[in-house]
């Protein structure tokens, strides 16, 4: 199995956060909460105005700064100064969170593409992650993104995120099996990170069955960590207070 590290030990969910632990998600108390743990973490990418890679789930900035507009009205400078809701962590760069990480476990970078600029966005990342010394692999919904470190970037891991359970969030296409294992094939993904719910499906069976390793999220319960255990290789988890081992 190529890139063994990736199914070694698990993943904190945008790091360590939540109510038992009281970080909030993508910050950098989260993500050393997770280090100290013991555990890898996952984090999400969204560009500034400026396109600097930023850590960051949401497109709009209310939910997690109760700022006004989208992280893209900002600058990276003046968006580092804005505060996390209910923590005295700040929004923050990529390369401050390279910066802090335990190069001793990994990382996963999840390249978002809902700004529809994907060579920006993909080119951001790989400018913080090439000199990086540490096990980090990226991924994406979004194939194009994937595609750009397949041509770019060939030696950085590279996953597709997928789930066939339609939210509307994404064209039709990308809840396709199909057109997942067909994506998978094109790309040469080294693993796949499935949604916990859709499991067991013929995306991951095909994945296991050639020694793609397979992540499953968000695993939030024992029963979903059962269900994790006899369908895939490793997983990115959230708590309510029991860490997995």
């Amino acid at each position: 199995m190529k890139n063994n590290w990736l199914t070694e030990i698990p993943f904190a969910h945008r790091g360590l956060h939540g109510p038992a632990t009281g970080h909030v998600e993508n910050s950098l108390s989260a993500f050393k909460a997770a280090n100290d743990r013991g555990h890898g973490f996952e984090l999400d990418i969204l560009l500034s105005q400026d396109s600097q890679a930023m850590v960051f789930h949401d497109l709009s900035l209310d939910r997690l700064t109760g700022k006004p507009g989208a992280i893209d009205d900002y600058p990276a400078d003046q968006l580092k100064k804005f505060q996390l809701t209910g923590s005295d962590d700040l929004i923050c760069p990529l390369r401050d969170v390279l910066r802090q990480a335990d190069r001793t476990l990994p990382i996963l970078i999840e390249v978002k593409g809902d700004q529809k600029k994907f060579e920006a966005v993909a080119a951001a990342v790989h400018a913080e992650v090439k000199d990086y010394q540490g096990p980090l692999a990226i991924m994406s919904f979004y194939p194009d993104i994937v595609a750009w470190f397949q041509q770019h970037a060939p030696q950085i891991p590279r996953g597709l995120v997928a789930t066939s359970l339609n939210d509307d969030s994404l064209p039709d296409r990308y809840f396709s099996p199909a057109r997942q294992i067909s994506w998978i094939g094109e790309l040469a993904a080294d693993f796949i990170a499935y949604d916990i719910q859709a499991l067991p499906n013929d995306v991951t069976r095909y994945g296991r069955s050639r020694g793609i390793p397979v992540l499953t999220w968000t695993v939030r319960s024992a029963e979903q960590r059962d269900k994790a255990r006899q369908n895939a290789d490793n997983i990115i988890y959230e708590t309510a207070g029991r860490t997995p081992k």
